[in-house]
């Protein structure tokens, strides 16, 4: 039977996992309620670490580390920005398991080490929104600009919090909401009416696709090397050098956080309908799932379990076993797992 398992908390989207490092025994059957920890709210975006466990990031800037049963392992406040913003939008665990967090509204990226409780920010571009890790283990911001006359830019952080290289305007786009790498070398890039490619490498324009819908919005990779987008109700399947093509459309749906799982399935929040879909490689939906109020990043377990956070009504839910879990990424991903904020 189908299992829903809800996390309550009053907590905000790439959802990182090694499957051989999962832990060995499963959670008990839920669902089960647990204490918010306290100063993380409006959850958003989701990820999980190497051994398993789930991080959580709050649009006002807290983060939190629970285990597979909820129990809250960590607490991290995130600085706020210059004026005392503390917007944070999508996050990404890198390879050494130290965290990378995106803030849009101070214009700087947060990287938490959880071994040492430390906490750095580095600056970059006006407004960021996507993040991701290439191969080398490099983290790319990508921003959405100053406003629709500008172009955004996209900076590059070497592994090691070194700051690295600003791209200044590699893309000919007015802003840059999503971010995600393929297994390739490659820098996907979406948002304001177009999806961009991107040398990892040099940071060189290869390639862009126009939308119809002029709206595409975050991204994921699939075992393909190709990248599914959602674009406001409607799922384009990505795959140079070919044009986007529509997968799936539904009148009044409102599509935010995207994953892969392992068997290629297409795991989409629905924010207006507050729902979990599911879809095959065909992009024919599956299954529909009930979750909580205005649902946006995603992340799949080892176990097969799905985690949605739930901006609006604080709460975390895991769907226990309905995927082919792990997660699909190329290497440490996250594809930008939460939805804009």
């Amino acid at each position: 039977m189908r299992r829903l398992f809800f996390l309550i908390f009053g907590i905000s989207a790439f959802a990182f996992l090694f499957g051989s490092c999962a832990p060995p025994v499963h959670h008990n059957n839920g669902p089960v309620a647990y204490t918010s920890p306290a100063g993380v709210s409006a959850p958003d975006a989701l990820a999980i670490d190497a051994s398993g466990n789930v991080w959580v990031l709050g649009q006002a800037g807290g983060l939190a580390q629970i285990d597979s049963r909820g129990n809250v392992l960590a607490t991290f406040p995130l600085p706020a920005g210059s004026s005392g913003q503390t917007s944070y939008a999508g996050m990404a665990i890198a390879a050494s398991g130290n965290i990378w967090a995106v803030n849009y509204a101070g214009d700087f990226v947060a990287r938490v080490v959880p071994s040492s409780k430390t906490v750095q920010t580095y600056s970059t571009g006006i407004s960021p929104y996507g993040i991701a890790i290439d191969p080398s283990g490099n983290v790319w911001v990508g921003d959405t600009g100053s406003g629709a006359s500008a172009y955004s830019s996209l900076t590059e952080f070497a592994g090691s919090s070194v700051y690295s290289s600003p791209y200044g305007s590699p893309v000919g786009s007015t802003c840059v909401e999503s971010v995600a790498v393929d297994g390739l070398g490659y820098v996907w890039l979406s948002g304001c009416g177009a999806v961009y490619v991107v040398n990892a490498s040099t940071g060189t324009e290869t390639g862009s696709f126009v939308f119809p819908s002029g709206g595409p919005g975050n991204l994921a990779i699939d075992q393909n090397e190709n990248a599914w987008v959602v674009d406001l109700d409607r799922l384009y399947l990505m795959s140079p050098p070919n044009n986007p093509a529509l997968m799936y459309s539904a009148s009044g749906a409102q599509f935010q956080g995207i994953a892969i799982d392992q068997a290629g399935n297409v795991w989409v929040t629905d924010a207006a309908n507050a729902t979990l879909l599911e879809f095959n490689s065909s992009g024919t939906l599956l299954a529909t799932f009930a979750v909580g109020n205005n649902p946006g990043g995603i992340a799949i377990d080892a176990y097969g379990d799905v985690w949605v956070a739930n901006t609006n009504d604080n709460t975390v839910t895991e769907w226990m076993g309905i995927a082919a879990g792990p997660q699909y990424f190329p290497y440490t991903g996250p594809q930008f797992p939460g939805g804009q904020p």
